[in-house]
């Protein structure tokens, strides 16, 4: 018998600029030493998919198109725990430091590889993946989109 650990996938929403409001999104799974992370959120993605006549990959915006965005994150949250953090992008140093809390106790963070840019390198063991093949990190980008639709407004934020 294997012991649970948790994968954690993230996903951005917003741009990384000075005064943007950015939003992290994550979805974590508890999973068996068995599964792959490749496997994790599989089922769903392609109920919700199928649920919302979604081709491709699943995205935020054809969520909030094409349904009721408060059911999807609904039945997300069912499978998986929802993480996110919406800050004003300050520098990388503070988005290292918002993307390391909501990787907190994972055994692996699985980001999109659009997530980090130049030397920026967590403190924790993580794996960078095209959202494409990865169903969790497309949950993960539905989380980041729903939240920062309702905590930023959807826009750019100056202060």
């Amino acid at each position: 018998m294997y012991k649970s650990f948790v994968i954690v996938f993230i996903d951005e929403s917003g741009l990384k600029d000075v005064c943007n409001c950015v939003v992290l999104g994550a979805v974590a799974f508890a999973s068996s030493r068995g599964a792959t992370y490749l496997e994790l959120g599989r089922h769903l993605v392609d109920n919700i998919k199928r649920m919302l006549r979604i081709g491709g990959e699943l995205k935020w915006r054809a969520v909030k198109r094409r349904g009721n965005p408060e059911a999807v994150i609904a039945l997300i949250e069912k499978a998986a725990e929802l993480r996110y953090t919406a800050f004003h992008y300050k520098n990388p140093e503070g988005f290292l430091r918002e993307l390391e809390e909501l990787a907190r106790d994972a055994a692996l963070a699985v980001l999109d590889n659009q997530l980090l840019h130049g030397d920026l390198r967590p403190g924790f063991r993580y794996v960078e993946r095209d959202s494409r093949r990865t169903p969790g990190i497309q949950l993960a980008d539905v989380v980041a989109g729903y939240y920062r639709e309702r905590l930023c407004g959807g826009r750019r934020v100056v202060l």
